[in-house]
This record gives C-alpha cells, sequence and structure tokens, in this order.
C-alpha cells in the first residue's frame, strides 16, 4: 500500500543554496495518536477495526520505517512500553539508530500502568551523526525558570478555563494551571559527521489550548535551550557559535499565524501588557510551512472536530537550507475535511518530512 505522497520543491530557494548533495539531512515529525487517547466520544467516525492497535501499528511500522524514515525523527504520542520493546531496539538492530526518550508524568485520571503513558522520543541515523548529550525536561516545573517579577505575573494571571465543548468552566492562575499540565521535551545533541556542526534536535508537544499556556511552554523550552547550547560551547572541543544548529519540532498545537509560532520563529508580540521576544531567535527564524504555498496543507491534523495545521519543524535560514517538503497524499487533497485514522493513515496526524542541506 502507498499512500501516494511525494515531495514537494519549495516556493522559493535561495540563492545562497548549495547545490551540493552533500550535508543533506531529512526530518520527520510525527504525533502518532496513542492508543489510550482514541477516545471512543471522539473517534466515533472511526470504524473498529482501524482503531484496533495491532491495525494501527503495522501501518505505523511501514510509515516510520518504510515509506518516510527520516535521518531524525522526532515522534510523539509513543508509550513508554512502545517505546522500550518495539522502536527503540528495531530501529537500533535493524537501522542503527540511536534514541532518547521521556515520558510524561501521569494525570490525576490515569488509572493504567505507567508504562502504557505516552511521551516524546528522538531518533538520529548514527551512520550519520555522533551522539553527544541529552535532556528531557518537565514543562511544569517552574523552578529555576523566572525570575520574581515573572513569578509574580504568573501567580496572578487568570486563565479562563473551559470544558471540551469550550464552554467556560471556572479561573485559575497561570502558574496552578502550567503546574497541572503533563506536557515534556526533549533535548538532544549531535556531530553531524560530515559537515562536523553540531545539532540540537528539540522535540515536544504543547498542551492543546490556551495561548497563555503554549507561550510560557514555549519559553521554558527556549530558556532551556539556552542553557544547553552554553553547555554544549563549554564542554564539547571545537564547538562555536556558528557550528551550532537547531532543528525545533513537533506538536506545537497551534495554528501558523498564532502567537506561539509567531513567538518562535522571533517574532515581537504583545499579549496583553507584556512583549514577549524569543530570546533564542538567532537560532530560530522559519517554518517548513514558510517555504512552500500556503494552500498545500490546510490541515496536519485529520481529528474529526479538531482539525488543523499543528505539526512543525522549525529552523533558521542561514543555518539550514531547505530544499523539499514531503506533501500531502491524493486523499487527503481530495476530502481536506475527512477524520483520521482510517484504512490507510493510522494516525490522527500525518507525518511531516522535510530534506535541508546544513549549511
Amino acid at each position: 500500500m502507498s499512500l501516494g505522497r511525494s515531495f514537494i520543491p519549495l516556493r522559493s530557494i535561495p540563492q545562497s543554496m548549495p547545490t551540493s548533495i552533500h550535508g543533506r539531512i531529512t526530518v520527520m515529525t510525527y504525533n502518532m495518536l496513542s492508543p489510550y487517547y482514541l477516545w471512543p466520544q471522539v473517534y466515533t467516525y472511526v470504524p473498529e477495526e482501524y482503531k484496533k492497535w495491532t491495525y494501527r501499528h503495522k501501518l505505523l511500522e511501514k510509515e516510520i520505517l518504510t515509506l518516510y524514515r527520516a535521518d531524525i525523527m522526532c515522534l510523539q504520542e509513543m508509550t513508554s512500553v512502545d517505546y522500550q520493546q518495539y522502536w527503540r531496539k528495531v530501529l537500533r538492530e535493524k537501522f542503527n539508530y540511536g534514541s532518547k526518550y521521556i515520558a510524561k508524568p501521569p494525570p490525576e485520571y490515569w488509572e493504567r500502568p505507567l508504562s502504557d503513558m505516552d511521551g516524546v522520543s528522538v531518533f538520529y541515523d548514527l551512520n550519520k551523526f555522533d551522539y553527544i548529550s541529552s535532556t528531557g525536561i518537565y514543562l511544569n516545573d517552574l523552578f529555576g525558570t523566572f525570575d520574581l517579577r515573572e513569578q509574580d505575573y504568573l501567580e496572578h494571571k487568570m486563565v479562563q478555563l473551559t470544558d471540551g465543548s469550550g464552554n467556560p468552566t471556572k479561573k485559575m492562575s497561570l502558574s496552578n494551571v502550567l503546574k497541572g499540565r503533563n506536557q515534556v521535551c526533549m533535548f538532544v545533541s549531535l556531530r553531524h559527521k560530515e559537515t562536523n556542526t553540531f545539532l540540537i534536535v528539540v522535540n515536544t508537544h504543547l498542551y492543546w489550548k490556551y495561548d497563555e499556556v503554549k507561550l510560557t511552554q514555549c519559553m521554558i523550552i527556549m530558556r532551556r535551550l539556552s542553557k544547553i547550547i552554553k553547555n554544549l560551547l563549554i564542554g564539547v572541543e571545537d564547538s562555536t557559535y556558528s557550528k551550532v544548529k537547531i532543528i525545533f519540532a513537533g506538536d506545537l498545537n497551534s495554528d501558523r499565524d498564532s502567537l506561539v509560532i509567531k513567538f518562535l520563529k522571533g517574532d515581537p508580540i504583545r499579549h496583553e501588557n507584556l512583549k514577549l521576544v524569543n530570546p533564542m531567535r538567532p537560532y530560530l527564524n522559519r517554518s517548513l510551512y514558510d517555504d512552500i504555498p500556503d494552500d498545500v496543507f490546510v490541515h496536519t491534523c485529520f481529528s474529526g472536530k479538531l482539525k488543523g495545521v499543528f505539526d512543525y519543524i522549525c529552523y533558521h535560514c542561514e543555518d539550514m537550507a531547505p530544499s523539499q517538503v514531503l506533501g500531502l497524499s491524493k486523499d487527503l487533497k481530495q476530502h481536506s475535511e475527512m477524520g483520521l485514522p482510517n484504512a490507510a493513515h493510522p494516525s490522527d496526524h500525518i507525518p511531516m518530512v522535510m530534506e535541508f542541506q546544513v549549511r
């Protein structure tokens, strides 16, 4: 079975882009849809046979291992047991990939074994990269991230909470909302063998609502990234600022014109009385959607009631020269409001793949 996806060229290729095939890498981000988030009340449109984990897993294997296997893969909603018992082993033994994983802490309602909890993982081709170091963080751990003025803001800023249908429920301080969430982030530092440059790969899955929460989670990630870069420069021989490149990927639960994406790309944004600027803007200024026509991807998430472009690969155009992006399959082009998963697509998200040339 082929899903009929092919690479599409960029809308405009920078004149300074190298033409050599050397130094090219591919990057994937993919929310796999945990079997424990296939809520019956949400995925009513999915036939029972296509909900089965064994059926979906076979399709995931074909997509990740065969059809779209990339040099760097950032996967979300992967369960701990699936990582340990399948993906880590298969990708290492058959394809010589290294990997790192962090599981989310369980929410209050969680009654299943901890091994069924999901998290995010980064896989990397050891034929192309040397592993240097990795760090996993919990985005509800605010200690040491914010100064006193910022802490005061977080404690006094009230967030209007809503239920699953979007109806207002109660208000809670931004600080308490953040502490009650269980999102995580994984950082993996690699050396690209061919160019001797250093790549820090960042993979996360942000909370699905409230701009204030997602913006703060992004700030937590960016500030930790700043520390990781400094540690890399201090602790690794031959590392310099010009040799450090960032790939930031994941399910950001944010549309292309959202405050979150503008912040990540370095645009100064105003939110209420705050002016926010990404401290990592020298390392991030574009996403994969900036290089292709606007109408190529109407959605990357095709859940029944929640559709949109939520899956991102971000970078800096002076560090990475993008060459092509994996396009949409024919069935999703023709039926953009189709609900996933289905017989051909194992997740409600689609894998996003981009090819770069490391500058």
